[in-house]
């Protein structure tokens, strides 16, 4: 097995769900008492998302680029980012080190073309949904529509995720208005719904249509690529 590098701390509360699904999956297809093989570097999240929502995009690749390689030195085979948003740093933090770093949404692409789905709506931080470096290579590798919220939706969804499940914190409504927009979308012909921040499995564990955890399919294609021969 390879040993996969885990970029944590972006949140901590995800990275748990990392760890775990990770574990979980290593143990189903091993049985016994085999585990993942990883190390993990945690970052200091106050300073990476202060550097991302003021605009200082280059002092959070840095910060990213010197994890991955730190990770790299520690003996990783491969690096993967516990984040969705962090994706918008990718080309940087993969010209820093010489281990692949396994994109986040070629997971979700290689999922949604297996399930042969054609429009799929996309929850997320407000720049992984409005801009394109996460959704465009979502659409360009699965064929897929991406629908995205409204703007008053999107910096709603914005706000819950930074201000409260960043710091754990889990609202009875956030979870309404958020199957709201989710219905709004299905409305528009969504068959699946993209969960595109490592908090929202958390604060959804069920949706009124099927839905795509970031975090597990990331998780089975990281261990897909560290058992593979």
């Amino acid at each position: 097995m390879k040993t996969i590098g885990l970029i944590g701390g972006t949140s901590w509360t995800s990275t748990i769900e990392y760890y775990r699904v990770l574990n979980e999956e290593v143990a189903r297809r091993l049985g016994g008492l085999n585990c993942c093989q990883m190390v993990i570097y945690n970052v200091q999240f106050s300073e990476l998302e202060g550097a991302m929502h003021s605009g200082r995009w280059d002092d959070a690749a840095n910060i990213l680029s010197t994890a991955a390689g730190k990770l790299q030195a520690a003996g990783a085979d491969a690096v993967v980012m516990c984040s969705n948003l962090i994706h918008r740093m990718y080309d940087q933090v993969q010209g820093a080190v010489e281990v692949p770093v396994l994109h986040l949404g070629d997971a979700l692409a290689a999922d949604i073309k297996a399930k042969g789905y054609k429009k799929v709506a996309l929850l997320g931080a407000r720049h992984t949904m409005q801009e394109t470096f996460y959704r465009g290579r979502i659409a360009e590798k699965s064929g897929a529509e991406i629908l995205i919220p409204n703007d008053a939706d999107c910096q709603y969804i914005d706000t819950a995720i930074f201000s409260r499940m960043c710091a754990n914190v889990y609202l009875d409504e956030d979870r309404a208005r958020f199957l709201s927009i989710i219905a709004e979308l299905q409305a528009q012909g969504a068959e699946a719904v993209i969960l595109g921040c490592t908090e929202l499995p958390v604060l959804l564990p069920e949706t009124p249509i099927p839905q795509l955890s970031s975090i597990d399919l990331h998780c089975l294609y990281a261990v897909n690529w560290a058992m593979a021969a």
